[in-house]
C-alpha cells in the first residue's frame, strides 16, 4: 500500500536500468478506467524525456522514513510535463533509513550520561551542538568528554526531542583535536521517528532549492 503522505521523490528507470526521471511532484489523481488492485499514479515535472506508451519502467518510491519501495510497471502517458502509470505490487528494496544524513547547525543539552551502570547527572545541561542529524543518529561536538558505549540524554528541538544515545565513536581531526562523537540513537518512539524524518525531508528540499537557484545563477 502506498503511505501518500511521506513519499520524499520518486525515480524512474528505464529498461537499461539507467535513471531518467526524478520528481518530488507525484499524484494520485481520479482513476476513470481503474485497473483492479493497482493504483494510478501522476508524476509533474519539466523538460521530461517522452517515453512512449508500453515501454517497461521501473518506479521506485522513496519515503522520509527511508524505505524505498519499487514497482515495474509500464508508461500510460508521457509528456515533457507530465508521466502516468500504475502500479500495484512493489517490492520492498534495502532500507536506507540510516543513510538520509543531513548536515545541521544547532544547539541541544544533555542532563547526564551514563557509563557502565553508573548515572552521572550535570549540575546543570550541558550544551551540545549538533553537527549532522539522520534517522538513527547524531554527530554532536561537546566540551564534555564521553568515551564510546557512554549513552548520553540528548534535548533537542527545544526540548520537544528527548532521546538516549549511545556513543559509537569519538572523532578526531587529523591533528588528534575531538570533532565530534558519533551516537546511534536508543529510545526512539514512532512519534518521534516521524519528527526527526520530517525534519531530514525538509533540510533536503531546502537544500535542493539552495543548489537549483545556485545553478540558476551560473
Amino acid at each position: 500500500m502506498i503511505n501518500k503522505d511521506k513519499i520524499n521523490r520518486v525515480l524512474i528507470y528505464n529498461s537499461l536500468g539507467r535513471m531518467i526521471i526524478s520528481t518530488d511532484e507525484v499524484f494520485f489523481p481520479k482513476d476513470f478506467f481503474k485497473i483492479k488492485g493497482s493504483e494510478l499514479v501522476m508524476l509533474k515535472g519539466s523538460d521530461f524525456p517522452v517515453i512512449a506508451k508500453g515501454e517497461e519502467i521501473d518506479a521506485i518510491f522513496e519515503y522520509i522514513t527511508g524505505d524505498r519501495i519499487k514497482y515495474h510497471t509500464v508508461i500510460d502517458l508521457c509528456t515533457e510535463y507530465q508521466v502516468n502509470f500504475h502500479v500495484s505490487d512493489g517490492e520492498l528494496l534495502q532500507e536506507r533509513r540510516r543513510s538520509f544524513k543531513v548536515t545541521v547547525d544547532f544547539d541541544g543539552m544533555s542532563p547526564f550520561y551514563i557509563r557502565g551502570e553508573e548515572m552521572f547527572s550535570f549540575e546543570d545541561p550541558i550544551e551540545l551542538h549538533f553537527i549532522n542529524l539522520n534517522l538513527g543518529g547524531v554527530l554532536f561536538a561537546s566540551n564534555s568528554d564521553f568515551e564510546p558505549g557512554d549513552q548520553v540524554m540528548l534535548h533537542f528541538f527545544d526540548g520537544e526531542m528527548q532521546v538516549l544515545a549511545e556513543v559509537l565513536r569519538v572523532q578526531k581531526d587529523d591533528k588528534g583535536n575531538i570533532v565530534g562523537y558519533g551516537c546511534q540513537f536508543l529510545n526512539v518512539n514512532q512519534t518521534q521517528e516521524e519528527k526527526l524524518a520530517r525534519f531530514v525531508f525538509d533540510c533536503q528540499v531546502a537544500e535542493r532549492k539552495r543548489a537549483a537557484a545556485k545553478k540558476a545563477k551560473r
